[in-house]
């Protein structure tokens, strides 16, 4: 049986001591939940392989995955060699982000067909951080001069190495850099990438421990598809240069696209006619094969033919043979390192010269694999845990930066092109993993030869799908014009000023235009139609002599001016309307006969001022509350002193409320001091029908 509390004085006292029993029991019953158990298997939970591997289907989901791994480390060769080249780090590292990630996502992930990997506008977003690096560290240090080095033994020129890059560099970085001959002062550009990876997917397992994936609510489809689409436009310029053969400088920072146009203008005249040559066949070879020989070859074939493949064993094949590199100054891939890579600590320390660039990366690679999970999830019929998917995302992250990764999320070709042969389950990515890392091994030097300028022009064609997005504003603008604007102003915000400010600013855009519309919310008179439900109408209507009022809205301290503000119109628009505007229901049924004897009456001005003696002239409001889906105290101040006043200018009011939490809230307050509990009623039909206001 409930505790009564005393009617006395001693109501607080009774209150304090029921909370604290209330908490100590809920700290017992947390306590007796904390055991071993319990946590190992919260710990277990964070592995789902372990629950999906022991009921693997091997007869029936193996060939299948084992097609869909195939053809995804296919599809993948070209398109991360080409992501490594818009991050600015060696072509391999593109493979080896292939890799990883996705075998890591095996142990963590719940999703069966997301496929982790190089995204563009990330790769861009993290090139953008390697240069600001850059520049910082040239302004803050001046180069040293670097001596002769002939007669300098081995261990001389490690040490000179390990002043210039610092003790913690790794191997694989100083076999880039020897190999290359460029010796950077400051952290080497894969030491960047791979803090970066490794902050983002700290921020993300941060994520998934306050549950923010609830938060992604606010990154709307409008602000992620115009940051998208501002942010192909970044990708098209960063890599229309290696397609024309330029050698563009450096640019950085709010407004740099401005300056990179105005390179791309002043360096016309030096365009390589030989890339463009190339990159312009490359183009229109893959126009021409996805769009017109893809769809036929799809019908013959059980698998889609990668023909970027095709155009990189193209590529490196004519420049091996023909030497167009030597004859032709045709830019190629170069050293294809064909090692394992062994594990290293990523650099700490960059981590807080990072922090922005990580909260960006971590909020767009949450919110892009976010979306495609919802999208495989409703395509292929099965539950996906999305608070499980931000903890793998930053597992993925966080243990893929100790090998050289830069930052990835899920893709869309990537995530559909191995269920479309028949992957079925987290083994697919393992099967590509072991595919890419044969590709490392054995045909790693084969893919030095290949042209830049392929790269660039399979990365401008696979941009055409996310150009396409803009369509997306012929649906919205015509119905949904704040919808059209928020998509409007993150693609510009993101194009003219810079991709991390510009996603932010767009989200703020966002949130304020939510915030506004609940200040300014819709409000509207009701009537009566034929099967006796109220609906909005125009103009107000009597009905037995009230006139039924909506607010269509939250009613908050940002909206109670709003609201205050509609009732006063309300009440105008009535008082000005005489009663001879309307014709009561009563007046409207009958048979034709006595209806137009009322008519006649009703015209006669004798009678008029007849009726006008014996009405009642007040002004019956019935206020509609049912679209209210929260009133805060300001609110219920409103409602109170909305009361007041009425009634003080002789306005008979009442209200109409069926939210439990609303009439919590009356209960609790003096709400029905004031107003009355014969004022509030559950239905407008309740509200008419009792007859109103009592005089």
């Amino acid at each position: 049986m409930e505790d009564t509390p005393p009617s006395s004085g001693g109501d607080a006292d009774f209150r304090v001591r029921r909370a604290f029993s209330s908490r100590v029991t809920a700290w017992g019953r947390s306590a007796r939940l904390i055991t071993p158990r319990a946590l190992a298997t919260k710990t277990l939970s964070f592995f789902p392989i372990l629950q999906w591997l022991p009921k693997y289907k091997w007869k029936v989901s193996l060939f299948g995955d084992l097609s869909g791994g195939l053809t995804m480390g296919v599809f993948n060769v070209p398109q991360g060699i080409a992501l490594a080249a818009i991050t600015g780090v060696n072509p391999v590292y593109g493979l080896y982000t292939a890799i990883f990630p996705s075998f890591f996502y095996i142990l963590f992930g719940t999703s069966k067909h997301n496929s982790l990997g190089g995204f563009a506008v990330l790769s861009l977003l993290t090139a953008k951080a390697i240069e600001r690096m850059d520049l910082e560290w040239s302004e803050a240090n001046a180069t040293a001069p670097i001596e002769m080095t002939a007669g300098i033994g081995i261990a001389s020129m490690l040490n000179l190495t390990d002043s210039l890059l610092g003790n913690g560099t790794s191997l694989y970085d100083r076999d880039s850099l020897l190999v290359d001959d460029v010796i950077k002062a400051g952290p080497n550009s894969i030491a960047i990438a791979t803090a970066l990876l490794f902050t983002s997917g700290v921020l993300q397992l941060i994520f998934g421990l306050v549950h923010a994936h609830y938060l992604t609510c606010y990154f709307s489809e409008q602000v992620m598809s115009g940051f998208i689409v501002g942010g192909v436009v970044h990708v098209f310029f960063a890599q229309i240069g290696p397609a024309l053969g330029l050698d563009l400088p450096i640019r950085n920072g709010p407004f740099y696209l401005y300056y990179r146009v105005s390179d791309l203008i002043d360096g016309f005249p030096n365009i390589h006619s030989p890339t463009v040559v190339i990159s312009a066949s490359s183009i229109v070879f893959l126009i021409v094969s996805k769009e017109l020989i893809g769809p036929w070859l799809d019908e013959v074939f059980f698998f889609p033919v990668p023909f970027e493949l095709v155009l990189v064993i193209v590529g490196i094949t004519a420049t091996n043979f023909a030497e167009l590199a030597s004859r032709h100054s045709i830019a190629v891939v170069g050293n294809m390192p064909t090692n394992f890579p062994v594990p290293t600590a990523p650099q700490f320390e960059l981590s807080f010269s990072l922090f922005w660039e990580a909260l960006c990366i971590a909020i767009v690679a949450t919110a892009i694999h976010v979306t495609v999970a919802k999208y495989v999830e409703k395509r292929y019929d099965y539950h996906i845990d999305y608070g499980q998917e931000l903890y793998a995302l930053g597992f993925v992250g966080v243990f893929s930066s100790f090998f050289p990764v830069f930052p990835v999320t899920s893709g869309f070709q990537r995530s559909v092109v191995g269920a479309a042969v028949g992957g079925s389950t987290q083994l697919t990515g393992l099967f590509s993993s072991v595919a890419l890392l044969s590709v490392i091994l054995y045909i790693g030097p084969a893919l030095e030869y290949l042209p830049k300028c392929v790269l660039a022009s399979i990365m401008l064609v696979s941009l055409k799908n996310s150009f396409l997005k803009i369509r997306e504003l012929g649906q919205l603008w015509p119905t949904f014009k704040i919808d059209a604007f928020i998509y409007i102003a993150s693609m510009l915000l993101t194009i003219c000023y810079d991709m991390v400010q510009g996603l932010l600013f767009a989200v703020v855009l966002a949130v304020a235009t939510t915030v506004l519309r609940s200040q300014w919310p819709k409000w509207h008179f009701l009537t009566e139609d034929d099967s006796g439900a109220f609906r909005e109408c125009r103009e107000g209507y009597e009905r037995g002599g009230f006139i039924v009022f909506r607010f269509d809205g939250p009613l908050l301290f940002t909206s109670v001016d709003r609201f205050t503000q509609a009732v006063n119109r309300c009440i105008s628009i009535w008082s000005k309307k005489r009663a001879s505007e309307f014709v009561p229901m009563e007046e409207m049924q009958g048979d034709a006969e006595r209806l137009n004897e009322k008519i006649s009456r009703f015209r006669s001005r004798r009678w008029i001022r007849k009726q006008e003696k014996t009405r009642d002239d007040r002004i019956h409001l019935v206020v509609d509350c049912t679209r209210m889906p929260f009133v805060d105290y300001e609110g219920l101040r409103t409602l109170k002193k909305v009361f007041k006043d009425k009634v003080a200018e002789g306005v008979d009011i009442v209200f109409v409320v069926y939210q439990a939490d609303l009439l919590k809230k009356f209960d609790a307050t003096d709400f029905y001091e004031i107003v009355g509990r014969d004022k509030v009623f559950t239905s407008i039909e309740e509200a008419v029908e009792a007859g109103g206001v009592k005089s």
